[in-house]
């Protein structure tokens, strides 16, 4: 009898240290799972957190930017518009005493070239101030400088739009508007280009706008944009990044020079 109760005693002991083990290592499983958990939830919550800082700077960028336009477009109508104003007066009196008639037709060009100057100031003073934006949709104010373009005689704008309703922000609209205008006028100044296309095309994902010329092109090592000279490429891909656009500029010698712009339906009403 005693040899089975010693017996007996060992299984429930095994028993005993199996079920201990057991529950040990059941015990470490959860651990590890709900450190994991953690760890996983936390790291979420800080890249969210680090999202939404990004998303402050954004748009804290995008509002300084604005405002520093509009104080400028301010600063050109109201000082610099006005001293224009003030001396084209005084060259169209001379032109109308003809105090001067030997330099009649100077003074008249003078008066002429401060007349346009003006109007140039003002377009560009309502351009800054994002008057122009607040009034007609995307696709209008691309329509217009597509007919300006046409009108201008220089070479061909052909344009195509394919779109479902979606909603825009000013500021986004303002952006976009900015970085169309650079491209055309690279194109118009130094690309000598017979052709441009212009496809603008939204659905469920985003906003895809692609424009394209087939002037003379340029080679593009690395980013193009930065080993070009002036501000004008540089100035398009950082409008992108400030509204969280894709941007891809590409352009070969002979080839033309092609602007793919792409932006995500839930950034297009963020600002």
């Amino acid at each position: 009898m005693g040899k089975e109760q010693d017996i007996i005693t060992l299984i429930l002991i095994s028993i005993l240290s199996t079920i201990i083990m057991l529950l040990f290592i059941g015990g470490m499983v959860i651990f590890i799972v709900q450190y994991r958990k953690r760890k996983l939830s936390h790291e979420k919550e800080k890249a969210l957190i680090n999202e939404q800082h990004y998303e402050e700077i954004l748009t804290t960028k995008l509002e300084i930017q604005q405002q520093t336009m509009t104080d400028i477009g301010r600063e050109i109508h109201d000082n610099i518009g006005q001293k224009l104003t003030l001396a084209s007066i005084y060259a169209n009196k001379m032109t109308y005493e003809n105090k001067f008639p030997e330099i009649f037709d100077q003074i008249a060009a003078i008066g002429s070239i401060l007349t346009e100057s003006i109007e140039e100031l003002r377009k560009l003073s309502r351009n800054l101030t994002n008057s122009n934006t607040d009034i007609g949709e995307l696709k209008e104010l691309i329509e217009n400088e597509c007919n300006r373009v046409n009108n201008l005689n220089i070479c061909k704008l052909a344009y195509n739009f394919n779109e479902t309703d979606y909603s825009i922000s000013n500021t986004i609209k303002n952006f976009i508007l900015r970085i169309i205008q650079e491209f055309l006028q690279n194109s118009l100044k130094h690309a000598g280009c017979k052709n441009i296309t212009l496809d603008f095309e939204h659905n469920q994902v985003g906003l895809s706008i692609v424009i394209q010329d087939d002037g003379i092109g340029f080679n593009m090592p690395g980013n193009g944009y930065k080993n070009r000279k002036g501000i004008g490429l540089s100035n398009m891909k950082k409008r992108a990044e400030l509204i969280g656009a894709e941007f891809t500029l590409t352009s070969a010698v002979n080839e033309g020079t092609k602007l793919a712009l792409f932006i995500p339906d839930n950034k297009l009403n963020e600002n």
